[in-house]
């Protein structure tokens, strides 16, 4: 079975989302995805409300459709650490520890936008984690990851050969939706199946203008390819804020 999800999603148990997670659901299945990794911030939660989203998560996923719960974890103000598949609160404050009770729960442990950090991570936390975004449609944009980023991801390899690359959508309202997503292939539709995956890297990133695989490997001319497009359409961006701004005044 070959499915398309999303990542790192939030939903009305994080302060800033705004649809529940029936709603997400129900927004997603019309967009054409068979699952989402939740990301909720941790610090909107409690005990009441992690339960919540383990049965939110339960409830939501069918034969059709599978919600995998998960949690993203503030460390510090720039480090944050989505733990997809985890459903407890992380009561440590170290990074690295952090990461080590995500795998003790299960889960797999993402660092999340490290545009925040400038690209730059240390090396015992880029050891720790399982993977990084490499595009974060919440804070690099739609349509291409940035060139920033994926030169910052091979860095980020020569410290941990074994780093994985996911693109994640940050998701808390459709206005910022950009159709960028993980696909796999399962045997059956499942939370177990789709974590299994992600740890073991068997998956796709795939959007219109970007593909590539779990490594983000690819051909030198791909990358420069992906440069020249992705300044092309910053440019554009200035244009047309720079036409709505003449119309307006």
């Amino acid at each position: 079975m070959h499915i398309r999800g999303a990542l790192h999603v939030h939903s009305k148990l994080s302060h800033d989302g705004t649809m529940t997670v029936e709603e997400l659901v129900h927004w997603y299945k019309r967009n054409g995805y068979q699952f989402l990794a939740m990301g909720e911030h941790a610090e909107d939660l409690d005990e009441a409300k992690v339960e919540a989203l383990r049965d939110l998560s339960a409830a939501a996923s069918d034969y059709e459709f599978c919600v995998v719960p998960g949690i993203e974890f503030a460390v510090t103000n720039a480090i944050h650490i989505v733990g997809i598949g985890v459903v407890s609160l992380i009561r440590e404050k170290e990074p690295v520890a952090v990461v080590t009770k995500i795998h003790e729960l299960g889960g797999f442990a993402i660092l999340a936008h490290p545009k925040r950090l400038r690209w730059e991570c240390p090396s015992e936390l880029l050891r720790a984690v399982d993977a990084a975004e490499i595009w974060n449609v919440g804070y690099d944009g739609k349509y291409l990851p940035s060139p920033k980023a994926l030169d910052a991801f091979r860095r980020m390899l020569q410290v941990n050969p074994k780093l994985l690359a996911v693109a994640s959508h940050d998701f808390h309202r459709t206005a910022s939706f950009y159709d960028v997503s993980i696909e796999m292939e399962v045997l059956s539709l499942s939370s177990s199946a789709i974590l299994q995956n992600l740890q073991h890297g068997c998956y796709d990133i795939r959007s219109r203008f970007f593909r590539t695989d779990s490594k983000a490997q690819m051909s030198r001319f791909k990358a420069v390819s992906i440069s020249l497009l992705s300044r092309q359409l910053t440019d554009l961006k200035k244009l047309r804020s720079t036409f709505l701004r003449s119309t307006a005044s």
